[in-house]
């Protein structure tokens, strides 16, 4: 039987976020996560025994607050995710910024904070995020730009953070029934059909047994991109 784990999902209202929380409560796991303005989700989530945790990823004040004021976490999950529908011409630069600050910096900062409470005795980072390297795909670029960073972020941590015991890799999901992938058009959303192994979108409990596994399961596996995209 599998230790009890202390877990913080970033995200934990949005569709993958929310089908990690159920799975990590199921399993027996104690789990706070982060939320903005679903406050329904977030009710019905703390109604199981997961903590809900009020922040606005975009404010880097904000999430320093939060992390400080939490106890220590064994098992970090960063699902959250903000993708501008712009064009990139039609873009601006506060677009720009508010994705790099939810995709990028605050799961940067949650990782420092995870890194310094738990030097020399381990623990598991999960990064969800949209785009494996070695795909070429239409996405919005402020978003693909983003998600680059985090496949970046993922393999040099887990160079840095190895010795201590902390795995980091990162889970790059495809397109979804539920969540970010709505966005995308009906016709998009059927090119990627066709064009997958599988034939068909995966599912957020699909995509969150993969994560759910690294972050309680692996022991091995460190600094990669693990493509859950139904063979893109």
């Amino acid at each position: 039987m599998t230790a009890t784990r202390r877990a913080l999902v970033l995200g934990g209202t949005g569709a993958v976020g929310r089908a990690v929380v159920h799975a990590l409560i199921a399993a027996g796991h104690d789990v706070a996560f982060t939320y903005l303005r679903s406050q329904a989700e977030a009710a019905a989530l703390t109604a199981l025994g997961a903590r809900a945790i009020a922040v606005d990823l975009a404010d880097a004040d904000a999430v320093a607050a939060a992390l400080a004021a939490l106890d220590e976490r064994d098992v970090l999950i960063a699902c959250a995710a903000a993708a501008p529908g712009a064009r990139f011409v039609d873009d601006d630069a506060a677009a720009w910024r508010h994705t790099f600050a939810v995709n990028v910096d605050a799961t940067a900062a949650a990782c420092r904070w995870f890194a310094r409470a738990r030097a020399g005795r381990g623990g598991d980072v999960v990064l969800v995020g949209g785009l494996d390297r070695g795909q070429s795909l239409p996405l919005p670029p402020a978003y693909a730009a983003s998600q680059g960073a985090l496949a970046a972020l993922a393999m040099a941590l887990g160079h840095e953070l190895g010795g201590d015991g902390i795995r980091v890799n990162l889970v790059a999901l495809g397109v979804l029934t539920a969540g970010v992938s709505r966005q995308l058009s009906t016709t998009r959303r059927q090119d990627y059909q066709a064009f997958s192994a599988l034939r068909r979108e995966g599912t957020p409990d699909e995509a969150a047994r993969v994560i759910t596994w690294l972050a309680l399961e692996n022991s091995f596996v460190q600094g990669k991109v693990i493509a859950a995209n139904g063979g893109i």
